[in-house]
């Protein structure tokens, strides 16, 4: 009762304010670029859509449109000697900007009558993403209800993607991999988890560092990723920050539940190019624990920025950076007549900071060549710790996992383009990492705390790829490309081929094939576990791990009908192999989330993964729009034996389904604000779990699991509800925007743990559901 008054409240409060009768106007400006080279276009035709407007690019690339209504516009922009590229669904509000960069990728051939395919809504920003890559539009995304402005809990309504509806957990599973497979990059370099309350050796955490304030269209590949992509067997988020506006400033301020955003950009000179732009958030849930008892309430910061330099004769420069700091402490119970389960007495931290600060340039030389050179430096700090409040109300800790690393990435590649049907690029990686890592745990039989890891040390890692595509006849494209990993401690080097091909059967309709060999080095905890002898030997019996390696094979189909409904439809095999398994078990590091136990390990294990990823959206400017994205898979696992399980991701289906609408309010009175409603509905398979052996935890004195039968279990189904309400009031100095979002409304989900509890010598499960209500309104000048 309290959320649905709550709503109402608010709702009839935006509705009841103040309109403006005047109808307002907005302003689109942009620069076109050469996709190949990085350097602007002139003369580039630009047409606008519903009004007819039309324009030039000038001599720096850029174009402006002036006094255009409040809504939404398409944009078309062609030239003789590049493709055509269409724009769908600019919003052009009233306080600021709509800024858009565009990339053009040069004709196939002059030949007249050759049809050639245009470049429209939904491709990737890198070319070379044939085949299983999604396209991460900022617009579009935030029509997805329940993201919580993350782009992490967006992603997960992808095809082929999944994730726990938990509120305290944005960690994926791409076609049944574990989340650990996945890599983050940012402006072209590997970046560690950049997540707030992100777990050791996890690719997760709750929230992103970085918001969708500062966040440019981006590319996330799921399979068969290009050779420029390495070190990640599951799939690569390539973020990109956008330009801030270089012509004058504009400021944002969004306040709510989650806490406070400010986001500022403008020139840095007034009259050049240069720009930056620069994102602050804090928050905290307290709001929110007004409607959800949190068993601890999370609070965390963070800043984005990107300066953007460009020069006349030494390219363009770009500063960037990102950096948060979080914490969530779970206090215990300091009354023992309250003192219920085990839990109860558990005070718990989980705490995580990390910064990165780097800078890329790029530099063409000459027409047809582009060199690019990013240098970055990454600090991350990550604590979880346990302690335990005894009979005698001293504190004694029970578990202590630490881990630091200071990373230094030097990136560079050379692109050059041979012809209009042939580019290649080459470049190469060198990461260089300080570790340090402490790991202990509790012996609760002999009440001692014992060590699994207390290391320090460094680590060098070398990737190298050569890659090209080449445009066959008029309708195929090839990429085939090597990408070599080398892991300077263990002297593993792995040679990876890499190669995709696209069939355009006609300008709307195309066929892919792709495969790709893809390697992933273990967590620096994982080679650093030891074992200590009586006579106090140390060895680490994981040291020499071999790189764990998979097979992608994908087929594709994606059709265009009409100009707003699309199809996607991709069935994919991936193969796993020199997988860590446990010596004479059947653990797996397949199922793991986060590095939350530490084993001896060797190379016996393999994994397969197989399934059918289908997508269908239609977006139309003031209309319905919906997205239906299903996925039927299966992911399995053997072990040292070579007996074969379900992993911990094996889902078997899930089905994502958005609904939503966009419209225009108020026309007697200028029509210049829009109501907007969606609604997300998720069906997804229920999580398989390992049965808990009661009798040995009881022996034990904690919980043990029933490993002769892993993910032998499994819980029911979950439906998954998440609504949003908008309101965008445009006036002559300021956009207001209040914003209603429902995460997890049916209050479903798997449980968060299920454990043995010493007190009550039974199983106890830790609900993983609650119901998120999140308000907050954004003034944007």
């Amino acid at each position: 009762m309290r959320i649905w008054t709550l709503l109402l409240t608010l709702g009839w409060t935006a509705l009841a304010l103040p309109s403006f009768s005047q109808t307002l106007t907005g302003t689109l400006r942009g620069k076109v670029l050469n996709g190949h080279e990085q350097a602007p276009i002139e003369g580039v035709s630009l047409q606008l859509a519903p009004n007819g407007l039309e324009l030039e690019s000038d001599s720096v690339g850029k174009f402006v449109f002036h006094d255009l209504p409040v809504g939404r516009y398409d944009l078309s922009i062609s030239h003789p000697q590049f493709q055509t590229v269409l724009e769908s669904q600019i919003w052009v509000g009233s306080s600021r900007d709509a800024l858009v960069e565009i990339e053009l990728t040069p004709r196939w051939t002059e030949l007249e009558e050759v049809v050639i395919p245009s470049r429209t809504k939904g491709e990737p920003r890198n070319p070379l993403g044939l085949i299983s890559t999604l396209t991460f539009e900022v617009e579009e995304t935030r029509k997805f209800a329940g993201g919580l402005d993350d782009p992490a809990r967006v992603a997960a309504n992808f095809p082929g993607i999944s994730a726990n509806p938990f509120i305290s957990d944005n960690m994926i599973s791409i076609r049944g991999n574990s989340p650990r497979g996945m890599q983050y990059r940012v402006e072209g370099v590997d970046i560690p988890n950049p997540n707030h309350f992100a777990r050791i050796g996890s690719s997760g955490g709750s929230f992103t560092i970085f918001s969708n304030q500062v966040l440019d269209n981006s590319d996330f590949f799921i399979g068969a990723f290009p050779a420029g992509y390495g070190n990640a067997t599951a799939g690569v988020f390539d973020i990109r920050f956008r330009n801030g506006n270089s012509d004058h400033h504009e400021f944002t301020l969004q306040a709510g539940v989650l806490g406070v955003d400010l986001a500022a950009e403008g020139p840095l000179k007034q009259g050049g190019n240069s720009s930056f732009l620069v994102n602050y958030r804090f928050a905290t849930l307290n709001l929110a624990a007004w409607f959800i008892r949190f068993l601890s309430v999370p609070t965390y910061q963070d800043l984005s920025f990107k300066l953007h330099l460009p020069t006349q004769r030494a390219g363009t420069f770009d500063v960037f950076g990102m950096g948060g700091l979080s914490q969530r402490p779970k206090p215990a119970e300091t009354d023992s007549t309250l003192w219920e389960y085990d839990l109860d007495r558990f005070e718990n931290l989980l705490a995580s900071d990390m910064g990165v600060l780097g800078l890329k340039h790029t530099l063409p030389i000459g027409n047809k060549t582009l060199w690019k050179t990013s240098l970055a430096g990454t600090f991350s700090q990550l604590v979880d710790r346990k302690t335990y409040l005894e009979d005698d109300f001293t504190f004694r800790t029970r578990a202590n996992y630490q881990y630091r690393r200071t990373p230094f990435s030097v990136h560079t590649a050379l692109k050059h383009t041979f012809s209009p049907r042939h580019t290649h690029e080459t470049g190469a990686t060198w990461t260089y990492t300080h570790h340090d890592f402490s790991a202990t745990d509790f012996d609760y039989v002999d009440s001692v705390q014992f060590t699994l890891a207390d290391e320090a040390g460094t680590t060098r890692v070398f990737q190298a790829y050569s890659q090209s595509q080449f445009r066959l006849a008029n309708a195929w494209t090839w990429n085939v490309g090597l990408h070599m990993l080398h892991f300077q401690m263990t002297g593993q080097t792995s040679w990876e081929p890499r190669t995709a091909l696209r069939w355009q059967l006609t300008p709307k309709h195309r066929i892919m094939f792709g495969y790709g060999l893809h390697s992933q080095i273990e967590h620096w905890g994982t080679y650093m576990t030891r074992i200590e002898s009586e006579g106090g030997q140390v060895e680490y019996p994981n040291r020499d791990l071999p790189l764990m390696r998979a097979h992608h094979a994908v087929v594709g189909y994606q059709g265009t009908y009409g100009p707003f409904l699309r199809l996607r439809a991709e069935v994919y095999f991936q193969s796993l192999f020199d997988v860590p398994v446990e010596v004479d078990g059947t653990y797996s590091v397949l199922n793991l989330d986060e590095l939350n136990q530490l084993r001896i390990l060797e190379t016996g294990g393999t994994g397969q993964n197989q399934g059918i990823d289908l997508g269908i959206s239609r977006f139309k400017p003031d209309d319905w729009y919906f997205v239906l994205n299903g996925s039927v898979f299966e992911s399995t696992y053997t072990d040292a034996e070579g007996n074969r399980h379900r992993t911990a991701y094996d889902l078997g289906h899930k089905v994502n389904l958005l609904l939503g609408r966009e419209k225009v309010v108020g026309k007697k009175k200028g029509g210049n604000h829009r109501l907007g409603l969606n609604g997300t509905l998720t069906w997804m398979g229920g999580q398989p779990y390992t049965p808990i052996d009661l009798t040995a935890s009881a022996a034990a004195r904690q919980t043990v699991y029933d490993e002769r039968f892993p993910y032998s279990m499994t819980e029911q189904d979950m439906w998954i509800f998440d609504f949003t309400l908008t309101l965008v009031r445009n006036h002559p100095k300021y956009t207001g925007k209040w914003a209603f979002q429902i995460k997890n409304l049916f209050q479903n989900a798997a449980p968060e743990y299920r454990e043995y509890d010493r007190l009550s010598g039974e199983e106890v499960l830790l609900k993983g559901a609650s119901v998120l209500p999140v308000m907050s309104y954004q003034v944007d000048f």
